[in-house]
């Protein structure tokens, strides 16, 4: 239980102990993210209530509540350096309506593990004297930059697209995410961008999909997207250099690949040297436009000609399986079926 007479106490003292704020990303079924900005020129791990807040270059402002009845709504700001914050967009969908919890509380009242010798000199540890939990939600991504990530917070009363239950049944969308183990499973090469422009024009029929590709003429299906003696596409390497056509992967930050899926990328231009993620003119994302057209793209059987028709199975990750819409039909996440019909 919140002790409110020691930190109204505190608050009224003559001199009162320093006041830390401490930040909480509930990453739902995948765990959280605790950090604090470094408030007061203190950049070490704060340990409060048994967890461990990294320090993390944020500037976060616009908590307080106005006079005139308004909502407020806080912006934080994240560095983007070497592009850390970027790569977790495309993982957590830009954290949008993912909740986000400030705990405030006096530097006395931190755990003694932040302390010479887990001394605390100031008075006893607890965790219970803090302000009361300032609540949000991410409302929208403002701003990404390869400097900074802008986030705009909201509360829970001006909640934009949430979505009881968590899983909503669409007709022509699918919700399962790109290359993950759960519902998608896809595992052959790299066949197109999130607007289904083909890196090579095999496979589906152009016709269907547009005869634009990446690479209309230097490769074929079988030069393309070639893999390693371990079956997989090299690491992106900071001091490596790259050419049209080469492929790259860059590993989640979670073992658990069937929540964090591998991100393949395809080179597009020569002498090619920044991060995959932060330069879109010699980068373009392997991705799926999540439309019954992206997943037979990846699964027809027209699409073994472009080195697509492979998935990975349920129940056992390290084995790959051919998978063609004929044999096996479309792994795919929406619901077609509930498509309206019209009635004349």
């Amino acid at each position: 239980m919140r002790d409110t007479k020691a930190y109204v106490k505190e608050i009224f003292q003559i001199e009162p102990s320093t006041i830390v704020s401490l930040y909480k990303i509930n990453l739902r079924d995948r765990g959280q993210y605790l950090f604090h900005a470094g408030e007061n020129g203190y950049k070490k791990r704060i340990i409060f209530n048994g967890e461990n807040y990294d320090f993390m270059p944020i500037k976060a402002e616009g908590f307080e509540m106005h006079g005139d009845g308004r909502l407020p709504r806080p912006k934080m700001t994240f560095s983007n350096h070497q592009g850390n914050v970027s790569l977790r967009l495309g993982i957590f969908k830009d954290f949008i309506n993912y909740k986000v919890t400030r705990i405030k509380t006096f530097v006395k009242y931190l755990d003694k593990e932040n302390f010479p010798n887990n001394i605390n000199p100031h008075a006893e540890s607890s965790p219970d004297v803090s302000f009361t939990e300032d609540i949000f939600f991410v409302n929208q991504k403002v701003a990404e930059t390869d400097q900074i990530v802008e986030f705009e917070l909201v509360s829970l009363l001006e909640l934009q697209n949430a979505s009881i239950p968590s899983r909503t049944m669409y007709s022509n969308y699918c919700s399962w995410q790109y290359r993950s183990d759960i519902g998608c499973g896809y595992r052959g090469k790299p066949v197109s961008d999130d607007k289904n422009k083909r890196f090579v024009p095999s496979g589906y029929s152009g016709q269907m999909v547009g005869e634009d590709s990446y690479f209309p003429t230097e490769y074929g299906a079988t030069e393309f997207g070639k893999r390693n003696e371990d079956d997989e596409y090299p690491v992106w390497s900071r001091t490596g250099t790259y050419n049209k056509g080469d492929v790259v992967r860059i590993e989640p930050f979670d073992d658990d690949k069937a929540i964090y899926p591998v991100s393949i990328y395809v080179c597009i231009q020569d002498n090619a040297r920044s991060h995959p993620a932060l330069d879109r003119e010699k980068w373009t994302l392997d991705d799926c436009d999540k439309t019954l057209c992206g997943c037979r793209l990846r699964f027809s059987d027209h699409a073994i000609e472009a080195g697509g028709g492979v998935r990975m199975q349920a129940n056992n990750l390290e084995e790959d399986v051919s998978w063609t819409e004929l044999n096996n039909g479309l792994p795919y996440g929406g619901f077609p079926g509930i498509d309206p019909y019209e009635f004349k």
